[in-house]
């Protein structure tokens, strides 16, 4: 097994979203946001540049269509030019899902500024997307996440929401449950590697973006919330073994410790 699966190390603990003390601390670091200075100024900036292109890809779980419908009009409450190209689920690995999705988009992924990859089951605040892009341009991301809120599902602890940062740097960006990449970035990303579970793919996203000099990191100025706990619904043991079968083929040997830093706060709020 590859050194990333074999260790536990930062693994976060099972999350009450109803827990008095997460929506607490996240009371809090709303409000900070709220008065910000540097966020509306950032924001303020962004606004008055030409609108972007962003295309948002999804796949629809059966069943669960009016989740995906829902998460798709928060993220298309924009001020950019966002097309959407949701795919059924078909008995593939996610992401040959959104490569099929990507694929089906209204116009080549080339035409895009923005890839938007997104689960069903996450929530945020109004005007979510031009915040969100506003910050990762403000922090020359190639590849990001949002922040997860206290009260919210998170695989790894360095996910979480820290005070006093709108981005941090970080070593790793996770495949879900939302990821966002730039226009440059879609050639050495897309299509995605081969895999039924999907594990390791971040880790090879992560190499590719040291050996490219890419910045990557987390977006804590634009928080989300994931409502499912990660991996409820399938034995995870099939997947590490895939993951690090993966991992070993793209020669990738990095363990946790040394991907998954807490990050450096390079836009500060």
């Amino acid at each position: 097994m590859s050194e990333f699966f074999a260790s536990t190390w930062g693994v976060a603990r099972p999350t009450n979203l109803r827990s008095p003390v997460a929506r607490g601390k996240d009371f809090i670091l709303d409000t900070a946001l709220r008065f910000s200075a540097n966020l509306r100024a950032i924001v303020r900036k962004a606004a008055a540049q030409p609108r972007l292109r962003v295309l948002i890809v999804g796949v629809e779980v059966p069943g669960r269509e009016a989740d995906m419908a829902a998460v798709v009009r928060g993220l298309t409450a924009s001020t950019h030019r966002v097309d959407v190209s949701i795919t059924r689920m078909a008995p593939q690995g996610k992401f040959a899902n959104v490569d099929d999705a990507i694929r089906a988009a209204p116009e080549p992924l080339s035409a895009y500024d923005w890839l938007v990859i997104t689960d069903d089951d996450i929530s945020f605040d109004a005007g979510f997307l031009d915040r969100y892009l506003a910050l990762c341009d403000a922090a020359d991301l190639a590849i990001s996440q949002p922040a997860h809120r206290h009260a919210s599902h998170a695989s790894f602890y360095f996910s979480r929401r820290r005070p006093g940062s709108l981005v941090r740097a970080t070593q790793f960006v996770e495949i879900g449950p939302l990821t966002v990449v730039r226009a440059d970035a879609f050639a050495e990303l897309v299509p995605f590697p081969p895999s039924r579970w999907c594990y390791g793919i971040d880790v090879i996203w992560a190499d590719i973006a040291r050996r490219r000099g890419w910045k990557i990191g987390i977006v804590d100025g634009a928080p989300v919330s994931h409502l499912k706990p990660v991996a409820a619904t399938y034995d995870s043991r099939e997947a590490v073994e895939e993951g690090a079968a993966m991992l070993a083929s793209f020669g990738v040997t990095e363990g946790r410790r040394e991907v998954l830093l807490t990050g450096e706060i390079i836009v500060r709020a």
